[in-house]
């Protein structure tokens, strides 16, 4: 297979973007997979094959990179179906020009119900700073037994047998405490608290929660992007992502020896803060002189309507078993602020909650799994050929003899599936880029040198 090499300049650079220049693309969540140090190539890319510069449909839009970057010179229609995914990229295609929105920091760290939270919630609060302050002087088991047993959604479904006679007092004096706040969601609190953020940063994103739904309604967009952008920054994960907590100890059941500093790296950090630096972010994207379109629904209904001034649809499906929702539920469950069930997992015969508190019922794609993607990507081929755009597909190779994660769809078989409905297909590839992993670098698996490659297929 031929590769096409388009000239651009500085591919890399674009992922480190000078906060004040925030006119250019930035990075709104820990995204696996993100394209911010691709946008060039596939600007180039799409005004190659369409020098008119027609709309263009972003069909998995995730964190709104590519919308953001294309929305410059085209009219976007972006696509997503997870929630957070459409608030972030209406925040960036149809920004909030209005500067009294940079007020909400202040207004969310004076929020009436600031203090009255934390004096309900101080009894688990100062429970996790004691048990973290012991824990830097070496007695770790109780921070094991925090991160363990101290969730709250956990103790409210099904109280812990096990764990430390002080957690389970502070647990249920929490409980106690939660009848008096009927009118407050406590939604992070009692889905992440402990868990993904510790007990202070989760009550902090429930009072920011709080002072969005008292804002006008013009302001809730971007005010909602500002918080999910925080959630991801200050979540305390490998890898910045919901895929799984932290496990505190080792395979052989010991703490581990750098667990302290490993919770202290994200949970001593300010939410407020934090809020602050992301809405000025925000209010600082450009409006753009198109009519964008922000969706949020399956690709399937997009396709059906797909408006006839698109030209380009560009479509980065996920390919491997790791581009699951379970990396953003956490992000998808604060945005819809919902209470959802949590599902659960059969664990040597015991059912108990997934240990990732992952949403009931969350949406998989297809496209990641390997009895479907077949059908999948031959749907995608077909309705965009039958509405005789240009298909933009974005692929990530991966060779076979370096122990890296296997593609759903070959690159042959992709090419073949796409042979039967469009009569010309062109590979482009911007030479040398391997993706950022959500782990440790040690973890990672080796990528081939051509790390991404489009495949323009029209008729």
């Amino acid at each position: 297979m031929h590769l096409h090499k388009l000239e651009i300049s500085s591919i890399s650079s674009q992922e480190n973007i000078v906060e004040n220049i925030i006119c250019k693309p930035f990075r709104t969540i820990h995204y696996l997979g993100s394209k911010l140090r691709l946008l060039e190539f596939i600007k180039n890319v799409a005004d190659e094959a369409d020098p008119n510069r027609g709309a263009i449909c972003d069909l998995f839009a995730g964190s709104g990179a590519v919308s953001q970057y294309l929305s410059k010179d085209r009219r976007v229609v972006s696509v997503d179906i997870q929630k957070y995914s459409q608030i972030i990229c209406n925040a960036l295609l149809n920004p909030c020009s209005d500067k009294n929105i940079l007020k909400y920091g202040d207004y969310s760290r004076a929020s009436t119900i600031k203090n009255s939270l934390e004096k309900s919630l101080k009894s688990i609060i100062d429970y996790e700073i004691e048990v973290i302050k012991n824990g830097a002087v070496g007695d770790l088991e109780p921070v094991c037994d925090f991160l363990e047993n101290g969730s709250l959604y956990g103790a409210i479904v099904d109280f812990p047998a096990q764990g430390a006679e002080g957690l389970k007092v502070a647990l249920s004096e929490t409980i106690n405490n939660l009848k008096y706040f009927e009118s407050v969601t406590l939604l992070a609190t009692r889905y992440f608290g402990g868990i993904y953020y510790s007990y202070k940063q989760a009550v902090n994103i429930d009072v920011i929660l709080y002072e969005i739904e008292q804002a006008p309604m013009e302001l809730r967009n971007t005010l909602m992007a500002a918080l999910l952008s925080t959630a991801s920054d200050l979540v305390n994960t490998v890898g910045k992502q919901f895929a799984q907590p932290i496990r505190p100890r080792n395979k052989s059941g010991e703490p581990k020896a750098k667990l302290i500093q490993q919770l202290n790296k994200d949970r001593e950090l300010c939410v407020f803060d934090t809020f602050e630096s992301w809405l000025h972010k925000y209010i600082g994207v450009n409006n753009s002189t198109h009519a964008h379109e922000v969706l949020c629904m399956d690709y399937n209904v997009a396709l059906d309507l797909l408006p006839e001034d698109v030209s380009i649809v560009y479509a980065d499906p996920p390919y491997t078993r790791d581009h699951y929702s379970r990396f953003y539920h956490g992000l998808e469950t604060i945005c819809r602020n919902d209470f959802p069930e949590i599902s659960k997992t059969n664990i040597g015969g015991t059912i108990r909650l997934s240990r990732g508190l992952y949403r009931d019922n969350r949406h998989q794609s297809a496209f990641c799994i390997k009895s479907q993607a077949p059908d999948a990507f031959s749907n995608l081929f077909k309705k965009v050929a039958q509405k005789g755009k240009t298909l933009m597909l974005s692929y990530s190779p991966y060779e076979k003899d370096n122990n890296a994660h296997p593609r759903v769809m070959q690159l042959d078989d992709l090419l073949s599936l796409a042979k039967q409905h469009f009569k010309n297909t062109k590979s482009y590839s911007p030479g040398v880029f391997l993706h950022s992993k959500l782990n440790h670098t040690e973890k990672h698996l080796k990528a081939s040198d051509n790390g991404e490659l489009i495949l323009v297929c029209s008729n």
